[in-house]
C-alpha cells in the first residue's frame, strides 16, 4: 500500500512541507548561455544540496545523538538520497519565519507542517497526500477523576462537542493552521473561541503546559494526542474538532516548473505504508518525545498495570512477563531491532499481522497481542509438557527462538535418551547445541540451524531476574 492511502494517526506539526528555491540571480559565467534551460530539480542536483528548515527539535530534526535523526529528517533523507542530493537542514518553531526563509531562498524546504488549504493551494504547488491527520482538543481530566464511581460523571466534566468551546481560551503554536481552524469553528457555532497565539512553544510545549496546569485547552494533531495520553498522565484527546486532512508536501511555484512536484510524487507512490508506519513509530507514536515512561516509587516500571492485567489474563506471574519485556526492550515503547521486531515485546511484523496490531500500537495494544503469542505457545506446548512450571522454560524458549526448533530440540532429547519434558539439563543441551552440524543436520530435526547460545541465555537471565523481582517487588 502506498503511503497516499493511509489514514493513520498524524501530525500537522511535523509534515514535509518542500519548496525548490533556485537562485537565479548570480551572473551568468562568460560561456553559459544566456537561456537558463536546467529545471529546478536539476538546479537542485548541481548544487548537490536541498535545504530544510523545520520545527519542533525534539521530533523533526534532532542532532544530540552523534548522528542526526528526527521524522522530517528520515522523510527528507529518503528523497535526497532517491534524488541524488545531500540534506541541510534547520530548525526555527515559528511558521512565519520558515516561509520568510523561503521567500528568501536561504532554505529549499519548508518541513513544519501546513494543510493544503485553500491559501497553500493558492501560493503553492502540493504534492500527492502523504497522510491524513486530524486536530484534537487536549484537556485535563477532572480533579479525583480516578476516585469517581461512574465513567458518566468522568464525562460530565468534560468538553465533548465542538460548542463546548464557546468562550473557552485555546493556546495554540502561533500560525499554525489551528488558529485559522478555530476563528472558521468561531464562526459556525456562532460563538467566540478566544484563541491565543504563543510565539515560543509548540505543539509538544503546549501539551505539556496543559498536563502541568499552566494552560487549560490546547488543540493539536492527533499524533501528539497519542503520545501525551503515553508520556503524561490525567489527559483526555477524545474530541476531534476537524476532519482528516490530506497532508503533503508544498512546493515552490517557480513559473509552472513542476520537475520537483513529479520527483516528489513520484517518491510518495513509491514509498511503502510499512516503512512510514517503522519511522511513526520511531519518533512519534511511541511518546519518545517525553522519554521512556519511568515508574513511580514502588514500581517496577511505568507499565506494571498492564503488565499484571495481560499476566493475569495469560495465567503468569506479573513478575515473570515484567522480566521478560525487560529482556527483550528494557521497557522501550519505540525499541526496533535488525530484524524487524518491534516494541516492548520485540514482536515480529509476522506476529504484529497476526494479532492486527500495528507500529503505532498502543502500549496495551503490544502487551494485549504479546500475551496472546505467549498464551498461543502455552498451548501448543500443553501436551508436550505436562508441568506447567516446567512449561515455562518451554515457552520462553519458544518465544525467542520459535516453536520448531523447541519440537526439534524435545525431538534430539528423546533420540538421545534425555527427558523430551525437562528443560534443564536435558533439552536445554540441544538448544544449547543445536549450531552444531550433527544435531541441526539429524533426521529428527525439522526446523534447521539454530544459534542456541542466544535462546539458552535468554531463557536462564528472564529466569534469573524474574527471580530477583519476586524478592523486591510484591
Amino acid at each position: 500500500m502506498k503511503i497516499k492511502k493511509l489514514a493513520i494517526f498524524m501530525v500537522t506539526l511535523f509534515c514535509g512541507t518542500l519548496f525548490a528555491c533556485q537562485d537565479r540571480t548570480q551572473p551568468m559565467e562568460e560561456n553559459e548561455d544566456e537561456t537558463d534551460t536546467l529545471t529546478v530539480l536539476q538546479h537542485l542536483q548541481e548544487r548537490g544540496t536541498l535545504k530544510a528548515v523545520t520545527n519542533c527539535e525534539l521530533i523533526n530534526y534532532n542532532t544530540q545523538n552523534a548522528k542526526p535523526s528526527g521524522f522530517e529528517f528520515e522523510l527528507l533523507s529518503d528523497f535526497c538520497k532517491a534524488n541524488n542530493l545531500e540534506l541541510e537542514m534547520v530548525v526555527n518553531e515559528n511558521l512565519d519565519s520558515c516561509f520568510s526563509l523561503l521567500d528568501s531562498c536561504k532554505v529549499d524546504v519548508v518541513a513544519v507542517g501546513i494543510g493544503s488549504n485553500k491559501d497553500v493551494k493558492r501560493r503553492f504547488l502540493v504534492t500527492n497526500p502523504i497522510l491524513l491527520q486530524r486536530s484534537v482538543l487536549v484537556q485535563r481530566m477532572p480533579k479525583d477523576w480516578k476516585k469517581m464511581s461512574t465513567a458518566n460523571e468522568v464525562e460530565n466534566q468534560l468538553l465533548r462537542s465542538p460548542l463546548d468551546l464557546a468562550g473557552k481560551t485555546i493556546h495554540l503554536p502561533s500560525g499554525s493552521h489551528e488558529v485559522k481552524l478555530l476563528n472558521h469553528l468561531s464562526d459556525q457555532i456562532g460563538d467566540t473561541i478566544y484563541v491565543v497565539e504563543c510565539d515560543t512553544m509548540n505543539s509538544v510545549d503546549l501539551v505539556q503546559a496543559v498536563s502541568e496546569g499552566m494552560i487549560d485547552y490546547t488543540v493539536v494533531e492527533e499524533y501528539v494526542a497519542r503520545m501525551a495520553s503515553i508520556g503524561l498522565g490525567g489527559l483526555d484527546t477524545k474530541l476531534m474538532v476537524s476532519v482528516e486532512q490530506p497532508l503533503g508536501w508544498a512546493l515552490a511555484n517557480h513559473e509552472g516548473d513542476s520537475s520537483l512536484l513529479l520527483a516528489v510524487n513520484s517518491w510518495i507512490d513509491s514509498f511503502e505504508q510499512r516503512n512510514l508506519n517503522r519511522i511513526l513509530a520511531k519518533y512519534v507514536n511511541k511518546g519518545n518525545v517525553f522519554g521512556t515512561k519511568k515508574p513511580k516509587a514502588g514500581e517496577l516500571s511505568g507499565f506494571d498495570a498492564i503488565i499484571k492485567k495481560t499476566a493475569k489474563e495469560i495465567g503468569w506471574d506479573w513478575r515473570l512477563l515484567a522480566s521478560l519485556i525487560f529482556q527483550e526492550s528494557h521497557f522501550r515503547l519505540d525499541l526496533e531491532s535488525e530484524k524487524g521486531a518491534f516494541g516492548l515485546m520485540q514482536l515480529m511484523p509476522v506476529v504484529m499481522e497476526r494479532y492486527e496490531i500495528d507500529y503505532d500500537a498502543t502500549p496495551e495494544e503490544q502487551l494485549e497481542a504479546g500475551g496472546k503469542l505467549i498464551k498461543y505457545l502455552g498451548d501448543c506446548l500443553a501436551n508436550k509438557v505436562a508441568d506447567s512450571t516446567e512449561r515455562v522454560k518451554f515457552v520462553l524458549a519458544s518465544y525467542n527462538a520459535g516453536l520448531g526448533h523447541v519440537y526439534d530440540a524435545q525431538r534430539l532429547a528423546l533420540k538421545y535418551g534425555k527427558d523430551p519434558e525437562v528443560w534443564d539439563n536435558n533439552v536445554d543441551y540441544f538448544i544449547l547445541n543445536k549450531s552444531k552440524a550433527q544435531y541441526y543436520n539429524d533426521t529428527c530435526c525439522k526446523a534447521g540451524y539454530l544459534r542456541g547460545t542466544e535462546t539458552y541465555r535468554f531463557v536462564e537471565e528472564v529466569l534469573d531476574r524474574y527471580y530477583q523481582y519476586q524478592a523486591t517487588y510484591n
